[in-house]
């Protein structure tokens, strides 16, 4: 192969050279950048498959909760029923009090039926907070999960490299809004798609304009 350098002056070639050392260093950093950059999608779509196992785990649990949700209906109907029983049976008393002497065995009793109406209603109204609590930490974590795995998935969406599309030439090219070709084209860079960065410069994608009608493709 013949030497392309061996009729230029020594500068010129040590130029070239150091330019060509300098290309191979960009070469080498978004390389290293690449790399980088595929590292971190591995990471956070482990944590994206972690969150959604986790997830998963939640809705099961909160199904659960949800069905002992359920219960507190008929706690709280219990409870209706309970105290509309109390309320009979304070009337009764109210008449039973009218004949003390011939009352006071049947006012004990239904004293005592009251205090034990009372009871149970303390036990279940208690089980009603317990369920209520419960049920409104896992909501809270279900919620908490969710939001972390639309983050994930959101910056696991922008990390995504852009996959190369199969090179096409000028001529071959046509706006498939107007139908525009050749010289009526041009390749500009696309500034919502940053593909790398070189020191604190981006690399943007490359995106086909029309000059006639404007369409970007």
């Amino acid at each position: 192969m013949k030497d392309l350098t061996e009729n230029l002056d020594d500068k010129v070639v040590k130029a070239l050279q150091n330019k060509v050392d300098m290309y191979e260093a960009e070469i080498s950093e978004l390389k290293n950048s690449l790399t980088k950059k595929d590292e971190e999608i591995a990471s956070i779509a482990n944590s994206k498959d972690q969150l959604s196992s986790e997830l998963e785990d939640n809705k099961i649990k909160l199904a659960e909760l949800e069905g002992k949700a359920g219960d507190l209906d008929k706690l709280n109907s219990e409870i209706y029923d309970l105290k509309k029983t109390i309320t009979i049976q304070n009337d009764e008393i109210k008449k039973i009090t009218v004949d003390l002497d011939e009352s006071k065995p049947k006012v004990a009793e239904l004293t005592k039926n009251n205090e034990e109406l009372k009871k149970v209603i303390d036990e279940n109204e208690s089980k009603i907070k317990e369920l209520s609590d419960t049920l409104a930490e896992k909501e809270n974590a279900y919620n908490e999960q969710r939001s972390k795995l639309e983050k994930v998935e959101t910056e696991l969406s922008a990390l995504k490299p852009i996959k190369p599309t199969e090179y096409i030439s000028e001529e071959r090219l046509i706006c498939p809004s107007c139908g525009a070709k050749g010289r009526d084209l041009k390749v500009e860079e696309d500034k919502s798609k940053v593909l790398s960065y070189v020191g604190h410069s981006p690399l943007y994608a490359k995106v086909n304009v029309c000059k006639k009608c404007g369409y970007k493709f």
